[in-house]
C-alpha cells in the first residue's frame, strides 16, 4: 500500500508532511516517543509531530481485536476529562492522548501503536514469535525477570514457537529508547560493562553454542523489528541487525 505523503488532520491547523529522521520524537497525538517516519506541520518552527499510526487513525472506524471477544475499540482524539489515570493494557504505560477504548462494561484502553502490534511473525529461518495477552504460567520476561510488569497490569509479550524467548512488550520498548537515547548501537556486542545493550539478553536465555547462539539472534531480530515497525514507524535505516553486530 502506498504511503500518504501529506494530510490535513483535525488536530492541527497546518498541513502535515510525511518526514524521517534518525532521532527521537514526541508524539503530539499519544504523547509517546517516536522514532523514524512521522508526520510533521509543514510551518517552519511549528514543531507539531504524529506518528503515522496516530496521524491515520481517526478515519478507521470501529475496530475488532482478537484478545478482547464480543468488543469493538473506538478511536478517541481528546484526553479523557476525569481524574481516573488511564492505562493501555498492553504496555502499561499511562494514555495521556489519542486512544482507543473498548465497548462493553469493562473498557480497555490501547495506544493506537499498540493496537496494531503484529500478532505473529515468522523469517526465512523458520523463527516464529507470537504476540501473547500475558506470559504462559511459570515463565517470565528475560529483561525484567517478571510475569507482569505490574501489580494491576500482566503487560502483552511477544514469545518465541520454542518457548525459550519471552519479552513484555513495554520491557523492549524501554530498552530500545533507553540504547538509543544514550547514541548506543541497538544490538551491538557488550564487553560486560554496557549493561542496556541486547546483547545481555543472550545471556538471560541460557543457551549456549554456536548453533543455539545463532537462533537466539535471528528470535531477537524478528521481535525487535517487530516493536520497532509497530512501536515507533518504519525505522529500519537506524536499525543496526544483529548478524551485523556479531560477525
Amino acid at each position: 500500500m502506498s504511503r500518504i505523503d501529506e494530510i490535513k488532520h483535525s488536530s492541527h491547523r497546518h498541513q502535515l508532511k510525511l518526514m524521517r529522521i534518525e532521532t527521537c520524537y514526541q508524539c503530539d497525538g499519544c504523547k509517546e516517543q517516536g522514532l523514524g517516519s512521522f508526520y510533521q506541520c509543514n510551518k517552519r518552527r511549528c514543531g507539531f509531530h504524529l506518528h503515522e499510526e496516530c496521524a491515520l487513525a481517526s478515519g478507521s472506524g470501529s475496530i475488532t481485536h482478537p484478545f478482547f471477544k464480543n468488543c469493538h475499540f473506538i478511536f478517541h482524539d481528546e484526553e479523557s476529562q476525569s481524574d481516573t489515570i488511564l492505562v493501555c493494557v498492553a504496555c502499561g504505560k499511562n494514555v495521556q492522548g489519542f486512544m482507543y477504548k473498548s465497548s462493553g462494561n469493562k473498557a480497555h484502553i490501547l495506544h493506537p501503536c499498540c493496537l496494531k502490534l503484529p500478532h505473529n511473525r515468522a523469517n526465512d529461518q523458520g523463527v516464529n514469535v507470537n504476540l501473547r495477552e500475558k506470559l504462559p504460567m511459570m515463565s517470565k520476561c528475560l529483561i525484567c525477570q517478571s510475569r507482569k510488569i505490574s501489580n494491576e497490569i500482566k503487560g502483552w509479550a511477544y514469545v518465541s514457537s520454542c518457548g525459550k524467548f519471552r519479552y513484555h512488550v513495554a520491557c523492549l520498548k524501554d530498552m530500545i529508547f533507553e540504547n538509543w537515547n544514550n547514541n548506543v548501537r541497538l544490538l551491538q556486542p557488550t564487553d560486560g560493562r554496557n549493561t542496556s545493550t541486547f546483547s545481555l539478553l543472550l545471556q538471560k536465555s541460557g543457551l549456549t553454542g554456536k548453533n543455539a547462539r545463532k537462533y537466539s539472534l535471528e528470535i531477537m531480530k524478528v521481535i525487535v523489528e517487530v516493536i520497532i515497525a509497530a512501536l515507533f514507524g518504519d525505522a529500519t535505516p537506524i536499525f543496526l541487525t544483529l548478524s551485523e553486530s556479531f560477525h
